[in-house]
């Protein structure tokens, strides 16, 4: 009887060029619309849906039956699964302010273990002590990031380019447009804790406060005695309302990772992702938010291409 897992194809690189908001229903604290994060870890995640959906829509010039054959069939009466499986957009490094121009990426040991995993390497991946980060260059020197005060030591082994750390740059978009972005990531990731990390993706994060617009396009709160009787007609209790709201995003600069599994179809999806390296994923596509360059990185046999 065959297998019905899925074989493994590869990775996607995502790495965000403008802020990303892929959003949850509604936020418990003073968050209105917060980001979708991990229920275990708390790191901030794109889910394997959304991923999906937007591959989907954007690759439709391979026409109907690849798509159906790639994406399952959407026919409520007869509804059939796909040929590619699309993993999680894990975290991989993550921008933060600090000290150093004009700031740093971090990541951590369990970050870089399940990273290495799903690219099919095995790198051991030293842990930092308490109040340490691994960085690159041959000096230990102090770092501010954000509120957490580190003393970078280096980590020659790992920061070297035909090393652990060329994985990571293979997941950067490719070309002279972004050269500079790929000496400056090798330059500048740091590895700090597991528990620093977490509260760096927890407090990181950009929290906007935007402007709710009621359906007159003004941004006070109107009196029903403010409309004409044909607007009172047409306008609900929320129309009526213009207040300020809070919404989450990650930042720009941030990279995921997405896994690919599937079967004789995936070269057709393979193919076209590669020739569309800007995909949009996330809300708020109007003010510019989710332009996401993805690049992707072949398995074979299990092995890292």
């Amino acid at each position: 009887m065959a297998s019905k897992t899925l074989s493994e194809i590869g990775v996607l690189g995502l790495y965000t060029e403008t802020a990303l908001h892929c959003g949850t229903e509604g936020g418990t604290g003073y968050v209105d619309l917060p980001i979708q994060r991990e229920r275990h870890t708390h790191y901030p995640v794109i889910p394997g849906s959304t991923i999906k959906g937007v591959l989907r829509d954007e690759l439709s010039g391979l026409g109907p039956e690849k798509i159906t054959a790639i994406f399952g069939k959407q026919d409520a009466q007869s509804p059939g699964p796909g040929s590619v499986s699309f993993g999680d957009g894990i975290l991989v490094a993550f921008p933060v302010r600090s000290s150093g121009a004009p700031f740093h990426w971090v990541t951590c040991p369990f970050v870089l273990e399940r990273v290495f995993r799903s690219l099919g390497a095995v790198v051991k991946v030293s842990a930092p002590g308490s109040g340490r980060a691994l960085g690159g260059g041959d000096k230990e020197e102090n770092v501010l990031l954000e509120e957490i005060r580190l003393k970078k030591v280096p980590e020659p082994e790992f920061f070297k380019e035909d090393g652990p750390l060329g994985h990571l740059l293979k997941l950067l978009p490719a070309g002279e447009t972004f050269d500079y972005t790929r000496r400056l990531f090798a330059r500048q990731l740091l590895i700090v804790s597991d528990h620093d990390f977490k509260e760096l993706v927890e407090t990181g994060t950009e929290v906007l406060t935007r402007i709710k617009l009621n359906f007159l396009g003004t941004t006070r709160t109107l009196k029903p005695e403010d409309l004409t009787e044909e607007e009172r007609q047409k306008a609900g209790p929320a129309d009526l309302q213009g207040n300020l709201f809070v919404e989450e995003v990650v930042p720009p600069e941030t990279l995921f990772l997405a896994a690919l599994r599937g079967g004789e179809t995936a070269g057709d999806l393979v193919k076209a992702i590669q020739a569309r390296s800007v995909i949009r994923f996330g809300g708020d596509e109007t003010i510019g938010r989710g332009i996401t360059h993805v690049t992707f990185f072949e398995r074979r046999n299990g092995k890292a291409g």
